[in-house]
């Protein structure tokens, strides 16, 4: 498995059962997630799966849409 792999905001939101994006935008801010890393373009920001692993969020591969990660 890729560590460097792409989760982008949409495909977390759907991973961590369904939460909205201002949820995520909520516990970015209380320090809950890590910052998005990446800019995938203007308004899509997304994080290394290596990144959210090192802040302690546990996500399966199997549970990520193959066609939302990308390498790097």
């Amino acid at each position: 498995m890729n560590e460097d792999r792409v989760i982008w905001r949409r495909d977390l939101c759907t991973v961590l059962c369904g939460v909205t994006d201002e949820t995520l935008r909520r516990w970015i801010k209380q320090g809950k997630l890590p910052k998005p890393d990446i800019d995938l373009s203007l308004r899509t920001r997304g994080w290394r799966l290596s990144t959210l692993r090192r802040h302690g969020i546990k996500l399966p591969a199997a549970s990520l849409p193959i066609s939302a990660t990308s390498s790097s």
